[in-house]
């Protein structure tokens, strides 16, 4: 037989795999949060550059495009993808039982 073949509980390995990684981009994320607290923005002085650091620091953590927007987007598409990688387990289990249903005597 020509190709490659996926055994269900790859697909169901791979999204728990999947999964943990994500759980540690949420430590990410919460730990960027945290950042974001008042009491936890950069003190770099009250110079102009001090504070101009302090601005940029700020945006690329929670400006458009920044670090806590990227980890957001992650999230949502691992989440995307494990939900549909179990429901292609489940669909691959499902119609292998219903084919395997077909050859059965009764």
């Amino acid at each position: 037989m020509s190709g490659w073949q996926v055994q269900p509980d790859q697909v169901r390995d791979f999204a728990g795999a999947v999964a943990e990684v994500r759980a540690h981009f949420q430590a990410l994320r919460s730990d960027a949060e945290e950042l974001m607290h008042p009491s936890n923005s950069p003190r770099m002085g009250t110079s102009p550059v001090g504070a101009g650091l302090s601005d940029k620091f700020n945006d690329r953590l929670g400006g458009v495009d920044g670090l806590l927007e990227q980890l957001g987007t992650a999230l949502s598409r691992m989440d995307e993808f494990v939900e549909s990688a179990e429901q292609t387990a489940s669909r691959y289990v499902h119609d292998d039982v219903a084919a395997a249903d077909t050859f059965r005597t009764t």
